[in-house]
């Protein structure tokens, strides 16, 4: 298996470091480089660009890009192309036995996804994240470091949850929503909300699009 990161930006570092913790001493499992857009990025680690890669047999993919919409897109691009995603998990992270994980997933360090937890295709759990037992975690769902989603939660597809952020138990959040660094939701966030505070406000996200409390890693 050849396993090749797409972004080779900061985060695109550090998954790569995360693969090596993963499979380094696999010999079954090679460590390809990456690929961006950008030639300039990753000190000349670029394999090549995501639109004219020649994707072959035993290729396989992880997009480290950190914001929902961009790794939707990019799912998308190279799924056309025939790609086929590999989900990461970092040696440190604990994953239930139970838990169901989909392709292209990043759990990365001291990251914890509970019992009977279904994470969806591309989602991606930053180091010290959570999942609760029985969550459900749509696909391209991005966890910022510290962020939580208590027990039987359940996050729709594209959400992001900045650092710190917190889903108390039960709670659903509706597709493509965000949720602030620091925000505790205790209410059912409708689709497309921007959540900020504690307790946590829902506004529509195009009447907040520049809000300074969203966080991006």
């Amino acid at each position: 298996m050849n396993v090749i990161v797409v972004g080779a930006s900061g985060f695109g570092r550090e998954l790569l470091q995360y693969v090596q913790d993963a499979h380094g001493d696999n010999p079954g499992v090679h460590i390809k480089g990456f690929l961006d857009d950008d030639p300039a990025k990753a000190g000349g680690a670029i394999v090549c660009d995501t639109l004219t890669y020649p994707i072959g047999e035993e290729d396989r993919f992880i997009i480290s890009l950190g914001d929902p919409g961009l790794r939707r897109a990019l799912a998308e691009r190279l799924s056309r192309r025939g790609a086929r995603f590999v989900s990461i998990v970092h040696p440190t992270a604990y994953v239930a036995p139970t838990a169901r994980i989909g392709d292209g997933c990043i759990i990365g360090p001291f990251a914890n996804v509970g019992s009977y937890v279904q994470l969806e295709d591309h989602v991606l759990l930053n180091l010290y994240s959570a999942a609760g037992h029985d969550a459900r975690i749509g696909s391209f769902c991005v966890f910022s470091p510290y962020s939580v989603a208590n027990g039987g939660s359940r996050l729709d597809g594209g959400i992001f949850l900045g650092t710190h952020a917190t889903i108390t138990p039960g709670i659903r959040v509706g597709a493509g929503s965000r949720i602030a660094a620091g925000a505790i939701v205790y209410r059912d966030v409708p689709k497309g909300s921007l959540a900020v505070g504690n307790p946590a406000k829902a506004f529509p996200l195009d009447e907040t699009a520049s809000s300074p409390q969203l966080e991006q890693r």
